[in-house]
């Protein structure tokens, strides 16, 4: 008698490599009021002297750094880098690109393609119309053309590209902020 069992199609789709990328949410961690005024303090000014938080806070300066090795070591402060004006470097053109991919062309490749094209910001793999949504920032117009033409175009997998060029971008003030203040606080829940 023959086997009867079902045998499964190819095991390589095109999202295939993206099954390892996704991580699974961030474990949910509480803080308490001095946490979120010490998180706003450092939003307004991660340069600040601990003594200057010290005082803000109402705490000792080694009290403030404990709370800031405790915040980064549960991964809710990942860091402090430099916020760089790109527009004052010359890098002021910023376009979306929504991305098709060729049917059956594995998507992981392309995303990897992306992630080394200069003035690449962001990468999102996205639900709709297009497979992925790109940010790219540019220095000017004709930069845009030969970034698309030389760079994005020419990756394999990359079927249509749509581009919406940024006209007017405003960044609302202290997102982060009312952000931080809209969150329970621990026992709030």
């Amino acid at each position: 008698m023959g086997d009867t069992r079902m045998t499964k199609g190819p095991t390589d789709t095109p999202l295939k490599s993206f099954a390892d990328r996704i991580q699974p949410s961030a474990t949910e961690v509480e803080i308490d009021a001095i946490d979120r005024q010490l998180l706003v303090e450092l939003l307004r000014d991660a340069r600040v002297a601990q003594r200057h938080l010290a005082e803000v806070l109402g705490m000792s300066s080694p009290a403030v750094a404990d709370r800031i090795a405790r915040l980064k070591a549960k991964g809710i402060i990942r860091g402090f880098s430099v916020d760089i004006d790109w527009e004052r470097l010359g890098h002021s053109t910023v376009a979306y690109l929504s991305i098709e991919n060729a049917v059956g062309q594995e998507q992981g490749a392309v995303f990897d393609a992306l992630r080394q094209v200069r003035g690449v910001e962001e990468i999102s793999l996205v639900t709709g119309g297009a497979d992925m949504l790109v940010k790219l920032r540019a220095h000017g117009w004709d930069d845009l053309r030969q970034i698309l033409a030389s760079q994005i175009w020419s990756i394999p997998g990359v079927q249509q590209t749509e581009t919406s060029i940024v006209i007017v971008r405003e960044e609302p003030d202290q997102v982060a902020e009312r952000m931080l203040m809209a969150l329970p606080l621990a026992g709030e829940k």
